[in-house]
């Protein structure tokens, strides 16, 4: 059946199985070529994409790192440490 199918195809075009087969063949090719070179460009997306979160988590990270140690000394001190402003209030009295 498939063969019939084929015979079809390539007497409908008047050409011989075996070019039909070859211009099969190289669609085939072309579009595999086309999809793993399409594969490369939207990895290389993924991947900078990857890296550019990393680098904002990393920095975000270290940024409430540096407010975690402001707030324990000032905590130390017998103060608070205000969010808004960004200083440490100390409490006097106590």
């Amino acid at each position: 059946m498939p063969m019939l199918a084929i015979t079809a195809i390539a007497n409908f075009f008047g050409i011989s199985v075996f070019r039909l087969a070859m211009y099969a063949a190289i669609v085939a090719a072309v579009v595999t070529g086309a999809l793993v070179i399409r594969h490369h460009y939207v990895s290389l997306g993924y991947h900078k994409a990857l890296a550019d979160v990393k680098k904002q988590d990393d920095r975000a990270v270290e940024a409430a790192t540096k407010v975690e140690k402001k707030t324990a000394v000032c905590t130390d001190q017998n103060g608070y440490y205000d969010v808004i402003t960004q200083r440490c209030i100390l409490e006097e009295g106590k």
